[in-house]
């Protein structure tokens, strides 16, 4: 039975509040209490395409690759075969970028809600729990057997996915959009002017020391005004951090919830991030570049080393530099450590489930069955190639059983990059209800360059997973109550005092103390016992948390 709580407790109008109860109840509203799930079965599915048209709107963030020949997802020849294929309409709302946050409240507090809501829910205080509290989520976990069969499957085969796709109490809010094999969960790092390198002589670097004296050598050597450029998050990001062991956010280190940001190892990173400032290694402008700042210097040889991934990264750089420079070369470097031989144990990573791109199901879905048959063909063998690879023909042809893309998306003859091509045709170079097929990766990550790093930044993904560092909870909506104003106080202030670091206006041995102790009366121990608590009652419900398991989702379709 459909489960929606009959709270709206945010702040709105009392029409809006009748709109959502209303549309929940033509779900078929039922009890909180929780019913065993049916086991998979095809017997109640509806069939598919339907025999009447179908419509749906669905609240999809648009990437900014798609833009150059598309303004609306509803105009890509995907979704035109998909809606072909299952006689369905999809009506698409697009956020405009940077204001995907107040457009979503906005859509809350006016009552037009669509009937997808795509996203962790993650504007929304309190999340999707909250947004279930208050009748906005429908819980469809005794739904999915009855009516997504596919998707039920893939459940019962891999079990492990409900520790990500469901809430301790035994609740899903909507389907997951799944990454169906270990070699695609990783496409992120530092990578650097491999010519450069050549020239100097050099190492890839591989510790902190030897990325020290790489980009001492590229200012001295290169004249590299900006040796490493990016971004202040770029320099905080786990790629360095984790050398010590640490992050700057919460984690988990002997069972115990830590918060990495007054870990004494924060103030020896940072002390080291205030050296390499100081002598010109870091960009002087790292507190204020942008992306077009970030290109122009490392197209510009101001700059020889940054982070970012390897499809908008190197896939960005190699291709646009091939004519300009024909010398100029990229190479991936490592995950930073302290001693060669050690690895990070904060390797960033995508698990199989990623909840930013779930279809959650809103109370405003007037026909749930049907919602849920149209989103069960992404898991379907015919759906999963036409989400994967598009139109067999078209944007793929196999060839010896390998789905192979076409030059139309490939070596576009407009010149259209393939992240553009990719999403006129797929979804898979997005998200979406469906599980991502590795082959696009290999596709997508075409340049030797590309191949190489996915390997290099994923050589210890093994011990990373068995260290299992990440923090796992569910904090529940009172909880999220009570840290959210501090945790953000917390965060300004870290921000701003790491800032006046890393520019020399105050100096780290002297401030640590009392940047310690102001973290402290900001209530970072009330967060950690509430961290704590949400990470017990994670385990105590999905103890298998504790030895996390390995597992390519795409073998249930072979």
């Amino acid at each position: 039975m459909i489960t929606s709580k009959k709270t709206f407790s945010k702040v709105t109008a009392c029409s809006i509040m009748i709109a959502l109860l209303s549309s929940a109840a033509l779900t078929g509203c039922g009890t909180d209490e929780a019913e065993p799930a049916p086991s998979a079965s095809s017997s109640t599915a509806i069939k598919v395409p339907f025999e009447k048209p179908v419509k749906f709107r669905v609240w999809d963030p648009l990437m900014s690759t798609a833009l150059p020949i598309m303004q609306n997802y509803a105009e890509s020849e995907f979704n035109k075969e998909l809606q072909k294929r299952l006689n369905v309409t999809i009506e698409y709302i697009h956020p405009t970028e940077g204001s995907a946050k107040e457009q979503f409240n906005l859509m809350l507090t006016s009552g037009d809600i669509p009937d997808f809501i795509v996203g962790t829910f993650g504007d929304y205080p309190g999340g999707r729990q909250k947004a279930f509290d208050d009748g906005i989520l429908l819980d469809i976990k005794n739904e999915i057997p009855k009516y997504a069969p596919d998707l039920a499957k893939i459940y019962q085969t891999y079990p492990d996915l409900l520790m990500d796709v469901e809430t301790e109490e035994g609740r899903q809010f909507g389907v997951p959009f799944l990454k169906g094999d270990q070699s695609i969960y990783t496409f992120f790092g530092g990578f650097m002017r491999k010519d450069w390198l050549n020239d100097l002589g050099l190492q890839v670097p591989e510790t902190i020391d030897e990325m020290y004296t790489v980009l001492k050598a590229f200012k001295e050597k290169k004249g590299a005004t900006a040796p490493l450029t990016g971004s202040v998050s770029n320099i905080k990001n786990n790629y360095f951090t984790g050398a010590w062991g640490i992050n700057q956010d919460h984690f988990i280190e002997n069972g115990k919830v830590v918060y990495g940001a007054i870990d004494p190892r924060f103030k020896e990173y940072t002390k080291t991030m205030v050296k390499w400032y100081r002598d010109g290694i870091l960009d002087p402008e790292i507190a204020t570049n942008n992306a077009k700042t970030i290109d122009a210097k490392f197209t510009g040889n101001q700059s020889g080393a940054t982070l970012g991934n390897t499809g908008s990264g190197l896939g960005k750089y190699l291709p646009l530099m091939a004519k300009k420079d024909p010398k100029f070369d990229l190479v991936a470097a490592p995950y930073m450590v302290q001693k060669k031989g050690d690895f990070n144990p904060f390797m960033p990573k995508d698990g199989p489930v990623v909840n930013n791109g779930a279809w959650n199901i809103t109370s405003s879905c007037k026909n749930v069955p049907a919602a849920l048959a149209f989103l069960n063909y992404g898991y379907t063998k015919e759906g999963s190639m036409l989400y994967n690879f598009g139109i067999e023909g078209v944007s793929y042809k196999m060839e010896n059983g390998y789905p192979k893309y076409t030059d139309l998306v490939t070596n576009n003859p407009n010149g259209q990059p393939i992240a553009t091509m990719g999403q006129m045709y797929t979804r898979a170079f997005k998200d979406g209800p469906f599980v991502q097929d590795k082959r696009y990766f290999e596709q997508y990550m075409a340049l030797p360059q590309q191949q190489e790093s996915l390997k290099v930044w994923t050589k210890y993904a093994e011990q990373a997973t068995k260290a299992n560092k990440t923090f796992r909870g569910n904090l529940t909506p009172e909880e999220v109550s009570q840290i959210t104003s501090k945790q953000n106080e917390i965060n300004t202030y870290k921000d701003e005092m790491f800032l006046k670091w890393l520019m020399g206006k105050e100096d780290v041995d002297a401030t640590w103390d009392k940047y310690v102790e102001q973290i402290k009366k900001l209530g970072i121990e009330d967060i950690n016992k509430i961290r704590q608590n949400a990470y017990d009652r994670f385990i105590k419900k999905f103890p298998q948390a504790l030895n996390p398991q390995s597992f390519n989702i795409s073998d249930i379709y072979k």
